[in-house]
């Protein structure tokens, strides 16, 4: 029988294996945000096209968190994640070859498989949750929220150095390489997941008194379940919009792929930075009072971002991120990825 020496053992272990999968999860996100767009406009000479690849992507991501999320309960969290990285390394390798071929529709498809795969490797936050108790899984989250900062942050600026060091004036060379980067990255991180053993689903401590199971019809009658599903949906349109826009609309102004770069780290730097404050104002003062003063944060970022200025257009998006926080108090309490919810 497992010792409470040896299981601690194990789940820093996991712990460190499931936060270096997180930085290659946002890696990817990361050259697909700063690369994909613009490329997936350049090959086509629609700009509308890389708003249908973001869709595809978008629609792809919830789906894998759904699909998976529901395999994972019968089969485990380590085969789901090792497949979820399997296919974001098999989505960065279709998207790389996609640009050197000058497929717009296999950009299309790629982004399909990525989304899929992005989706349900970013349910690696439940696997780690698994093996805390109650009172330390927000600071096991947040553990992996850092890693995954390295990697948001990281992936602009990979495609970044990818262009500073590619002689040719192609910028599809600079894009393949830096999806040939982060497939590698998915590998290392697909080997990490088979070295979940035990699995984390099986590292659970067990918990004291019973649960009483909600489905999902009975949750949507609650009043503050509803405003929590329209507060997530509304803030999420926000970012994705004025994320999935931007890198192609610097574009056509003119602006280098360097300064491109850096707006979009210091958008991603705003999903994460903030995470710790906005937890302390909201179990301060209030999910309400913090969900409004994250619309106002928003509406302000949506504005600035439309400012044909780059530092400006980069405090906006680093605005409209910084939100993300406020919205995603009420995940834990939101259907939207699972059937039902556990209530204690």
């Amino acid at each position: 029988e497992m010792t409470d020496s040896s299981r601690a053992q194990i789940v820093r272990h996991h712990t460190a294996l499931l936060a270096i999968a997180q930085a290659s999860i946002w890696l990817t996100a990361g050259v697909f945000v700063a690369a994909g767009l613009i490329a997936a406009a350049r090959l086509s000479g629609h700009a509308s096209l890389s708003g249908l690849m973001f869709a595809l992507w978008a629609l792809a991501f919830a789906t894998g968190a759904q699909v998976t999320g529901l395999a994972m309960d019968r089969f485990g969290r380590r085969p789901g994640l090792a497949a979820a990285h399997g296919l974001l390394c098999l989505g960065s390798l279709a998207a790389a070859f996609s640009v050197l071929s000058g497929s717009a529709a296999g950009l299309l498809g790629a982004s399909v498989i990525g989304g899929f795969g992005m989706g349900s490797a970013l349910l690696s936050r439940g696997a780690v949750a698994d093996m805390y108790p109650p009172q330390r899984r927000g600071v096991a989250v947040g553990y992996l929220l850092a890693a995954g900062t390295v990697g948001a942050i990281g992936g602009p600026q990979l495609v970044n150095l990818a262009r500073a060091l590619t002689t040719s004036s192609a910028l599809q060379d600079a894009f393949a390489r830096s999806w040939f980067v982060v497939a590698a990255t998915s590998l290392v991180a697909f080997a990490c997941m088979l070295l979940l053993r035990p699995d984390p689903r099986d590292m659970a401590p067990r918990s004291i008194g019973s649960a009483v199971r909600r489905p999902l019809a009975s949750l949507l009658k609650l009043a503050p379940i509803r405003a929590a599903v329209l507060a997530m949906a509304a803030g999420q349109t926000a970012m994705y919009s004025i994320m999935g826009i931007s890198a192609v609309a610097y574009t056509r102004r003119g602006v280098e792929v360097a300064a491109i770069a850096v707006v979009l780290s210091s958008h991603f730097a705003g999903m994460f930075a903030f995470s710790p404050v906005w937890g302390a104002f909201l179990d301060r003062v209030g999910r309400r009072e913090g969900l409004l003063l994250g619309a106002a944060l928003v509406a302000i970022g949506g504005l600035l971002a439309g400012v044909p200025q780059g530092a400006v257009s980069a405090l906006g998006l680093f605005l409209v991120a910084g939100t993300a926080p406020a919205f995603a108090a009420f995940l834990p309490i939101t259907p939207l990825l699972v059937r039902s919810i556990r209530i204690r």
